[in-house]
């Protein structure tokens, strides 16, 4: 097994994601474990004060969008529906619900228009 670091600064500066392809009876599956993408930050924090960790986690964006993946997994399971998924397999070696070739992309994309928001909320001078 060959397992793929990707450098996906996101919700901390050092995040990294991980891929790898998972395979079973001639069947393979593209793994992603995708690092936290939200745009959550201490209080005082203002991304907007920080253009080159805004470009970097904008470039950790596309990286997750573009990552190979039809079974995403997240250090948050809300954030990639996981649980949601488990709970619609009708038996435990059952992954159909789990594949999803869009899921890095739809992930990322979710993310990108949580950090627009909080871009926005800091232009606009909110807390």
């Amino acid at each position: 097994m060959a397992i793929t670091a990707h450098y996906t600064p996101g919700h901390t500066p050092g995040s990294t994601s991980w891929t790898w392809d998972a395979c079973e009876g001639g069947r393979c599956l593209h793994m992603a474990y995708a690092d936290s993408l939200s745009a959550i930050a201490a209080p005082g924090y203002r991304f907007i004060d920080h253009p080159d960790y805004v470009a970097a986690f904008r470039k950790g964006l596309a990286t997750v969008a573009a990552l190979p993946c039809d079974i995403l997994v997240t250090p948050h399971p809300d954030a990639s529906g996981f649980r949601e998924k488990v709970a619609q397999r009708k038996s435990p070696t059952d992954v159909a619900p789990l594949v999803d070739p869009q899921a890095c992309r739809n992930y990322a994309a979710g993310a990108a228009k949580n950090l627009d928001a909080q871009l926005a909320k800091e232009r606009a001078g909110a807390k």
